[in-house]
């Protein structure tokens, strides 16, 4: 049965955790996973999983929610981790998520380095504008 959760990137390593989807309450037409990714990361850094000198905003992440409406799962995903088809794919299957399933980049869910990236990107844009 598809799930709805979180995930994390830490050091090349996928962590995910989810429930079906159903054993979740619909919130506003969704349902997203009921633990944040605070409390996760809390946990992984516990199990010596995650650096315990590194906030979780700094790893790549993402989450994974359903939409009662149109009966769709979403991920959304630091870029980072959407380049990586292999991955993608990983996720997908550990949540059981089917075909269709909406991989979209989320502003939310950005690491350093992407971050870094955008910021880049965005001074070259200003550096033409006279």
């Amino acid at each position: 049965m598809p799930k709805v959760g979180i995930f994390f990137v830490v050091n090349g390593k996928l962590w995910v955790e989810g429930i079906p989807w159903p054993e979740n309450l619909s919130v506003a037409g969704f349902r997203t996973y009921r633990v944040g990714h605070p409390e996760y990361w809390q946990r992984l850094q516990d199990e010596g999983a995650a650096p315990k000198d590194m906030p979780y905003e700094e790893a790549a992440r993402g989450s994974v929610n359903y939409e009662d409406a149109s009966e769709k799962f979403t991920m959304l995903a630091d870029p980072c981790i959407i380049k990586k088809k292999q991955l993608v794919r990983s996720i997908m299957r550990q949540l059981y998520l089917p075909r269709g399933t909406e991989v979209l980049a989320d502003e939310q869910y950005r690491c350093p380095k992407c971050l870094r990236q955008k910021t880049a990107a965005m001074q070259e844009m200003d550096d033409g504008d006279f």
